[in-house]
Parts: structure tokens; sequence; C-alpha cells
């Protein structure tokens, strides 16, 4: 298995993309009812973990592609190669992250909307991300599934990673009221990610032997015979994934507005399992050969 840096990539940057998409939101509602110190102090770790992924994923990008005189290469071709446009985005993307984290450190200010304007720019970058593999000839990549894929795992990584840096912190902090909120939406991020993909599933593994008949298939790799090998690994995946959303749906049902008082732990460990559910989910997208 030669692609794990393509899968710490995909998996890096599309956390950061989640995670700060829901970081702009949480710092608006937190702005209002805590006051800009707390935001602040609560957003402050959030922006420089997404920083640290989105430069990590840089890094396994430029060890995919063998030398970093080849990423200056890659960007030539914008108007006609979705990779060009990937490596445009997402080193844009990082630029953004970097220079609002540095105006929010050396303000003491979160800005939502700046926070908001990133998510953007690195949801532009995801779809490239997907159609560098759905135009390409391997038969299990060349489906809409790729699309539900990447963005699925935007955000339930969002939502994970920011239970698991919010959860434990807002604890006295916020009111029951707003922490309940934050969990709810991290949850339903999570939840909205996970079945968005489970919905398409079904068209997608009836589609796969057409794709492989029109040429899917990229010789010596049969990648449609290496999917159904590791059908038992992609239900690992799904079973953990869906345990992991139910420890966390357990949590919020239970301790309702004190959720993260008394159920947080769960929150973690939850939001925990579920990560490593996408990272068996996205070994199996790549398992080709």
């Amino acid at each position: 298995m030669h692609e794990w840096p393509l899968i710490a990539f995909t998996l890096l940057i599309q956390a950061s993309v989640g995670t700060i998409l829901l970081a702009g939101l949480f710092g608006c509602w937190i702005n209002k009812t805590g006051g800009e110190a707390l935001s602040f102090q609560l957003v402050r770790p959030v922006l420089l973990l997404t920083c640290l992924m989105t430069g990590i994923g840089l890094l396994f990008s430029v060890a995919h592609l063998g030398y970093p005189i080849n990423a200056v290469n890659s960007i030539r071709h914008a108007g006609s190669s979705w990779l060009s446009r990937e490596i445009i985005f997402t080193g844009t993307f990082f630029g953004v992250i970097c220079l609002v984290t540095l105006r929010t450190l050396m303000t003491k200010r979160v800005f939502p909307t700046l926070l908001l304007i990133a998510a953007i720019v690195g949801l532009i970058d995801i779809f490239c991300m997907a159609e560098v593999y759905r135009h390409t000839m391997v038969a299990t990549w060349a489906h809409i599934n790729t699309q539900f894929t990447f963005f699925g795992s935007i955000l339930t990584l969002g939502g994970c990673i920011s239970l698991l840096l919010m959860a434990p912190r807002v604890k006295g902090q916020l009111s029951d009221a707003l922490s309940f909120k934050i969990v709810f939406v991290a949850a339903l991020f999570i939840g909205i990610g996970m079945i968005g993909r489970l919905v398409v599933l079904p068209c997608y593994i009836s589609a796969l032997p057409t794709l492989s008949l029109a040429g899917g298939v990229t010789f010596p790799i049969d990648a449609v015979a290496q999917f159904n090998q590791s059908a038992g690994l992609r239900l690992s995946g799904w079973l953990m994934g869906l345990f992991g959303l139910l420890l966390v749906v357990l949590a919020i049902y239970q301790g309702r507005s004190q959720v993260v008082a008394k159920y947080a732990e769960m929150l973690v460990f939850g939001s925990l399992v579920t990560i490593i559910a996408e990272i068996i989910a996205r070994y199996s997208f790549f398992l080709i050969s």
C-alpha cells in the first residue's frame, strides 16, 4: 500500500475544512452570548490545529508527488487539469487559514465571517480534489460517490474534531443551552456526513459493473475485483462509524441540556471511534492494488 500520503492528505484537508466551517459558526454564537474574549479562548486551539493539519496535509501531498518541483509544475495547467486546480486551492486555503489565524491571535478576536470565507475556499478545494479521482480510469473512483465520500468526510471529521476540542472545554464556560446547541450541531454534521454516503451507496454499487465495462480498469489493476475482495474491511469501517455516531447520539439523548457536564467523555470516545472509522474507509477507498 503506497498511497498512505494520499490517505493522510485527503483526510487532513477535509478535516480542516469541516473544522473551520464549524469554528466560524460556533465563533459567531459564542461572540454573541459569551463575549469576544471567551470566543477567542475557545476557538483559538481549533484554529491552531486547523493550520497544523492543513500544513501537514500539504507536506503529505508533496511527498506523494515525489519532489517539491513537481508541485510547481503541476499548477501550470489550471485551465485543463483538476490536479492543478486542487493544488492551487489547497495552497490558497492554507494561506487564508494562516492569515485568519494570525489576525485572530494578534487581535484576540474571532472573525466568523473570515472563517466562513476560508471554509468556502476549502469546499471548492475539496470539490476539485474529488474531481481529480472521478476523472480517472479507476472504476471505483469514476462515480459521483467520490464527491459524496469526500464531502461526507468534511462533515463527519469536522463534527468529530469540533466535539473533541470543544466539548471538554465549554463545560462551565457557556450556558447549558449554547453548549447543547454546539454539541447537537456537531453531531448533526457527523450524522449527515455518514447518512449521505449511505444513501448513495446502493446506486454506487449497482453502477460498478457498468463503469468497469465502460473501460474503468487501470491495467494491471482491476479495481472492481479489489473492491469486492475488501468488502469485509468496508463493512467494519461502516459498523465502527455507526457505533461512534450512536455513542454521540446516546450521550445527547441521555444528557440533554447537561450533555457536556455529564457525558463529555462519551462524546469524546464516540468521536474518536468515528475518526478511526473514517481512516478505515479512506484506506479501503485507495485499496485498488
